[in-house]
């Protein structure tokens, strides 16, 4: 194995990656040395690499979205093993507190930051991960499918299941349907028995979320979201309206279209500092939210449990990963300037040869 290696790092706050030659990075004893095959490319990054706080130093490598092959452990690794395909769950937890015991790793009472962003990710050709963030991969799974599992379907598997509660027969909104977690969102509603309306700006994406089984779609930019959420349900509104956008505008508009007992759930979140100094936060009426018996959901990333079963789906065949571009390493910052201008249906990934 070579002991240097290509990588995209980032040098400073919101700037682009540079290309450069480092050392391969040795793994430490709780460590896993993992050969990079595929890595995605999603706005959650976009979003990380302007926002304050987030990334401890520079250069940084990014990169959290990862798929590969275990070519070196540490001494005391146990759960996997060289040759193991695997990926990678995001959160740095501690794994034993009485939320990381429970299955919600990501309210972690000791969180310790975001892989890719305090510790270097997969925008290179080897990374370092501490073996029990990583998830072995299902033989039949490949590893742009299983990059793309890692974020952008097991987060709607959590938001559909444990926040959103889909059953058989519920009209579920999604917002930003086109996107690369929330395409994933659509086939995932459906797969819990969801009738869904897919929201979006783009039309050339609402197309995409049409042949993914959506029964609706709507524009905000050519259309009035809660009058025509209200008209295709008969006035009832939705029991579900899930929200990768969350701007004031989508958000309050998720209120108003929310029916008795509905849900809102909150997934994405436009930082003033990423997004012109523009505020997301909304407004509510309690007295509705008291009346019709309404909730608001703010929903994490997902358990690694989720993790595993959203790559089940895969493996099933109930979820298929919409990747739309790929990128070689040295695109990397092609494919965020991509996603910053919204000309990506569905997910991006850098694929390694």
């Amino acid at each position: 194995m070579a002991s240097t290696m290509k990588a995209m790092r980032l040098h400073e706050l919101g700037g682009s990656f540079q290309l450069e030659e480092v050392p391969v990075p040795q793994p430490g004893p709780n460590d896993a040395l993992v050969r990079l095959k595929a890595t995605g490319v999603g706005l959650t990054l976009v979003i990380m690499r302007s926002t304050p706080g987030l990334v401890d130093e520079y250069p940084r490598i990014l990169g959290h979205e990862i798929a590969g092959e275990v070519v070196e452990t540490g001494s005391h690794v146990t759960n996997v093993g060289v040759g193991d395909h695997v990926t990678c769950h995001f959160y740095l937890t501690c794994h034993n507190c009485r939320y990381c015991r429970s299955g919600r790793e990501t309210l972690c009472e000791y969180f310790r930051g975001y892989f890719g962003l305090v510790l270097d990710g997969g925008y290179a050709e080897y990374t370092t991960v501490p073996a029990v963030n990583l998830c072995k991969i299902p033989d039949g799974v490949s590893s742009l499918d299983a990059c793309v599992a890692a974020d952008a379907i097991c987060t709607p598997y959590h938001n559909c299941v444990a926040e959103a509660q889909i059953k058989p027969g519920d009209v579920v909104a999604i917002v930003g349907a086109g996107g690369g977690v929330a395409i994933h969102a659509v086939q995932m509603a459906q797969v819990c028995g969801g009738h869904v309306i897919g929201i979006d700006v783009s039309e050339k994406k609402l197309e995409m979320v049409s042949q993914l089984g959506a029964f609706a779609t709507l524009n905000p930019a050519q259309t009035d979201t809660v009058e025509e959420i209200l008209s295709l349900t008969d006035g009832r509104g939705v029991d579900a309206y899930i929200d990768y956008v969350a701007s004031r505008e989508t958000l309050e508009a998720g209120v108003a279209s929310i029916g008795r007992g509905g849900k809102l759930v909150i997934v994405g979140y436009r930082p003033a500092a990423a997004y012109d100094n523009v505020s997301p936060n909304f407004t509510v009426d309690p007295l509705q939210l008291l009346t019709y018996a309404q909730e608001i959901h703010g929903s994490r990333y997902c358990s690694m449990e989720e993790l595993k079963q959203s790559l089940e789906l895969i493996r099933q065949g109930k979820i298929k990963p919409i990747v739309t571009e790929t990128y070689r390493l040295e695109e990397t910052e092609t494919a965020f300037q991509a996603l910053l201008e919204n000309r990506v249906t569905g997910r991006a990934a850098v694929v390694f040869d």
